[in-house]
């Protein structure tokens, strides 16, 4: 039994489509689902704001069409994904969610739960892992899993050797830093429900240790270049590998950055709760 197949209807289709500046493909292709991966790359931002500011995230799809499409805001993996699954079924995609243990920036030794979601989509009998879901070191497009990777690729998929002998297709992703290969996460394709999925985003967005709960995220990636932002650390990496780096100092600079090249529709009310959160949270 797999996860609940939640599409979204035509009405909702189109306003998802709008919000991603795309139009409806003519056929699901993998072209098609490229061009899909980098439109809501580029218009629904990663972000963390409301965990941060003790707001609980609902990853039911009418909450996720409210917040992510109708108030412009931005998301992170279980919000970003079941949007994205939801919208490819509507234009005639097979999806399977998946789950994977995030391993970007965490010592070999300390384990991680299944705590982030990814998906599996099926093209003409070949089967696609794609992502939209993982903030600034996200995949650019989709990754078949008979030809993983080419020469010039910035993200890989190959055996996951530390996994058990008992996982079904192990698999671990990879993005190339510099002239090495550095692991972002692991997972298998066995196939999620829902329920799973509910309780990993309580988790994640509740936790008192939870990274979304402690640390401050955002990122939006357009045409290659991408705007990450980590706490006060404010990045762009442009598609031709150049790289700028700032610190934001005050509270004002880091809104600034939220809501201009991160792209994430701040109302008052966030602003305000953001305001008093920010200095107990940042270094």
């Amino acid at each position: 039994m797999t996860a609940d197949p939640a599409v979204l209807t035509p009405d909702q289709r189109d306003a998802w489509l709008a919000r991603i500046g795309a139009e409806a493909p003519a056929a699901p292709t993998r072209a098609a689902l490229d061009a899909l991966m980098a439109a809501q790359q580029a218009h629904i931002p990663f972000e963390n704001l409301d965990p941060l500011v003790g707001r609980p995230v609902r990853i039911d799809l009418p909450s996720i069409l409210d917040k992510l499409v109708a108030r412009r805001r931005g998301g992170y993996c279980f919000e970003q994904n079941t949007l994205f699954a939801a919208g490819l079924r509507a234009l005639g995609y097979h999806v399977v969610p998946l789950a994977a243990r995030v391993r970007w920036k965490v010592p070999d030794d300390v384990p991680t739960g299944l705590t982030h979601m990814l998906l599996r989509v099926e093209i003409d009998h070949e089967a696609y892992i794609a992502d939209v879901g993982f903030g600034g070191a996200n995949m650019p497009r989709a990754l078949a899993l008979s030809h993983p990777a080419d020469a010039a690729s910035t993200h890989r998929l190959v055996p996951d050797a530390a996994a058990g002998s008992g996982a079904f297709h192990a698999l671990a992703l990879e993005l190339r830093v510099a002239d090495s290969w550095r692991t972002l996460y692991r997972f298998d394709l066995t196939p999620q429900q829902t329920i799973d999925y509910v309780a990993r985003n309580w988790y994640v967005c509740t936790y008192p240790e939870s990274a979304f709960v402690q640390t401050l995220k955002g990122a939006r990636m357009v045409d290659g270049t991408r705007y990450t932002l980590a706490n006060r650390d404010f990045t762009i990496r442009a598609a031709d590998g150049t790289v700028q780096q700032q610190v934001l100092t005050t509270t004002a600079q880091i809104l600034d950055a939220l809501a201009g090249p991160i792209g994430i529709a701040l109302d008052d009310s966030l602003r305000q709760a953001l305001a008093a959160r920010l200095p107990a949270v940042l270094p």
